[in-house]
């Protein structure tokens, strides 16, 4: 019974954090710290986050499409644009050390 407080938590930030990830972008500020509170190492929390925003992605393009609300032939060469950075980005990620993510931030105010 003490586990379902936990697939209600992850459930309910997933929802919200899905929601802001197909409109904007940045439901990962939620998601991933969540995945990290609830025990996950810094590098399985952004593995497991990176599972969720590739579906959402999916799902996503499947109902931009459907509605007919989406321009592909722009959309694919402005992704040529992201790609090199998005290479960087996830060559980058795999090298970091759980550290990184268990870093607390000092406050200055």
């Amino acid at each position: 019974m003490a586990e379902y407080w936990k697939l209600v938590l992850l459930f309910f930030v997933g929802m919200i954090a899905g929601f802001i990830n197909v409109n904007a972008g940045g439901g990962s500020s939620l998601t991933l710290p969540v995945l990290i509170f609830l025990g996950l190492d810094g590098g399985m929390a952004n593995g497991t986050n990176r599972i969720g925003i590739l579906l959402q992605t999916f799902f996503a393009v499947s109902s931009f499409r459907k509605e007919k609300v989406h321009h592909f032939k722009k959309s694919f060469t402005l992704a040529l644009f992201a790609l090199p950075g998005a290479i960087a980005g996830a060559l980058l990620s795999v090298r970091l050390s759980n550290l990184w993510f268990q870093q607390k931030r000092r406050s200055y105010v």
